[in-house]
């Protein structure tokens, strides 16, 4: 039996899930990428079409990260349920009621913008995950998940606010999802005033990630370095 085959006979059951999901996410991230930069190229650049070349692929394998919070939560991974429940829940905001429901989003530049941002990391993010559970990672791999975020972090977070900027006009012109008194519940709720809320909050919360990110890949490359 080789160490690999041996390595894989050894996970416990939450590792053989943890496997098969991070491979399952890496490959739906990667049709993303492909879609996108298929796109993009065919296209010459155009965004006409963009949203709908890459929306249905999308939902599914966005959407499956919210089970990385309950992953988090029950110990099944060593993160941090702090740390992850901004990243989850930032992307579900800009995917589900500004991209998914205001269709002229799709015309922003910022599209595209977090279509690589987003499928470029995650390719690399789950793919990582998956080897290290088999003790396999690429040197290549760590330098890639550790320094491509330098660039990628950036150009997501500045994707996601542009898409949410284009969609506010629209949101507050229908009062989407808005909820006004009096009524049952005798309660209200703007998703217009939620979205600005939302995008405020990109600046506490952006400068702590990514900081965090500074500091693990220091962590993780420096301790490369001392074993080279």
């Amino acid at each position: 039996m080789s160490p690999k085959t041996q390595d894989v006979a050894n996970l416990s059951n939450g590792n053989i899930y943890l496997v098969f999901y991070n491979v399952f996410l890496s490959l739906g991230w990667l049709i993303v990428l492909i879609q996108t930069v298929h796109h993009l190229v065919y296209e010459v650049g155009s965004l006409d079409g963009l949203w709908e070349s890459t929306s249905s692929v999308l939902k599914i394998f966005q959407s499956l990260a919210i089970l990385e919070v309950l992953h988090a939560a029950v110990g099944l991974v060593p993160s941090s349920v702090a740390m992850v429940i901004p990243q989850v829940t930032s992307r579900l905001v800009i995917l589900w009621p500004v991209l998914c429901a205001v269709n002229n989003t799709h015309s922003s530049i910022g599209l595209p913008m977090l279509l690589v941002a987003w499928s470029v990391t995650e390719v690399i993010r789950y793919a990582y995950y998956f080897l290290s559970i088999l003790k396999h990672v690429p040197s290549i791999l760590t330098f890639l998940r550790y320094t491509l975020f330098i660039v990628l972090y950036p150009v997501g977070v500045t994707g996601e606010l542009l898409c949410l900027y284009a969609a506010l006009p629209t949101v507050a012109k229908t009062r989407m999802y808005s909820v006004s008194m009096p009524n049952a519940l005798n309660a209200t709720f703007d998703l217009h005033s939620t979205l600005i809320v939302f995008a405020l909050l990109y600046l506490p919360v952006f400068p702590m990630l990514y900081m965090h990110m500074f500091a693990q890949r220091k962590k993780v490359l420096g301790k490369s370095k001392k074993v080279d």
